[in-house]
């Protein structure tokens, strides 16, 4: 009888658990790169830090105030009017958005506001004539570009009593270039536009109706200002209307390839004091969203009384309070509208 050791026979896995070892090694992976991409986004594209509180300013006396509007008495050691504190919500951010002719000027002015918690955001168009009292002087608001982007940004803030974290600058030249980059953007033109400036060479000729615009004839449409009634008022509602169609006409998977030549159309006609990582981060932020229902916007209500846009009062307060900017509602000295 022999006395020699017997050899273990060692099996060979199964394929089921050769495939739940490889599936458990992939979920590892990915859960590695999940955690590794989530740790350098949190680095290098960490959420934007903003102050907590804006402390507004009361407006100047020989400024003349709305009827309905009065100033808080101030300490009694200076018997002026006290400055106005108000608590900002988190995670609501804002923007300017300026669109710039070659000639000079801004075009175009809305407030974007952003509350990445409840992923939606509010455009606002602020009519370029709106009168503003800005160093001293009632002005259009337009006429603050003068001093460049942040002139504008502070004139904004200071009218609506809202915090303007980041301002965008984009050449409309920019929205020609898009347009052509993604081979056109369906919109439908409200009106018949016809325009021609000689010195802007400028010549603008669209039919109203729903059409595939190129790049040429889609800045005719957000420059357009004429070709309305009520001028300023119907192109803004346009211009937002053509921002939306754009964005999500350009978001989309078939245009995955065209990102590097969107990048430089960015780097030459826009300009912006937003950090690259803050871009990041809200681009992140915006991931999801449905434009269709999610994004609110509007106008700054009032009537024109030559040469200004005189804003309505009680309807800009409620505008700005429906923002959700701060946590408090805020009150009519927050707004420094004025009537000349």
């Amino acid at each position: 009888m022999s006395n020699s050791p017997k050899r273990t026979v060692k099996r060979k896995p199964s394929l089921l658990r050769r495939l739940a070892k490889g599936l458990y090694i992939t979920l590892f992976i990915l859960s590695l790169i999940v955690v590794a991409g989530y740790a350098a986004l949190s680095i290098f594209a960490p959420k934007p830090v903003v102050d907590s509180q804006v402390t507004i300013a009361p407006r100047e006396p020989d400024v003349s105030l709305s009827p309905d509007v009065t100033l808080a008495p101030g300490p009694e050691d200076t018997g002026g009017p006290a400055p106005l504190v108000l608590t900002r919500r988190d995670n609501v951010f804002t923007c300017l958005l300026l669109g710039v002719a070659d000639m000079g000027g801004s075009d175009t002015i809305m407030l974007g506001v952003f509350d990445t918690g409840a992923k939606t955001a509010s455009l606002i168009s602020i009519p370029r004539d709106t009168v503003v009292y800005y160093n001293g002087k009632y002005r259009k608001i337009n006429a603050t570009y003068a001093g460049g982007a942040e002139a504008v940004a502070e004139a904004v803030g200071d009218l609506l009593g809202v915090p303007v974290d980041y301002w965008v600058s984009v050449n409309l030249k920019a929205f020609s270039s898009i347009v052509n980059q993604i081979g056109g953007v369906y919109f439908d033109v409200p009106v018949r536009m016809d325009y021609k400036d000689p010195y802007q060479d400028l010549v603008i000729d669209i039919q109203p109706g729903y059409q595939l615009l190129d790049g040429k004839k889609a800045e005719g449409v957000m420059r357009c200002r004429s070709c309305y009634a009520n001028a300023d008022i119907g192109r803004a509602a346009t211009q937002r209307a053509f921002l939306v169609a754009l964005a999500k006409q350009t978001i989309t998977p078939s245009n995955a390839t065209k990102v590097t030549s969107l990048i430089n159309t960015f780097n030459k006609y826009v300009k912006s004091n937003m950090p690259l990582n803050n871009m990041v981060w809200f681009g992140t932020q915006a991931i999801g969203m449905d434009l269709d229902t999610a994004l609110h916007a509007g106008s700054l209500e009032g009537k024109w009384v030559s040469p200004y846009w005189q804003l309505d009062d009680e309807a800009v307060l409620e505008l700005v309070n429906s923002l959700g900017i701060y946590k408090e509602e805020v009150p009519a000295r927050a707004l420094h509208i004025v009537h000349p």
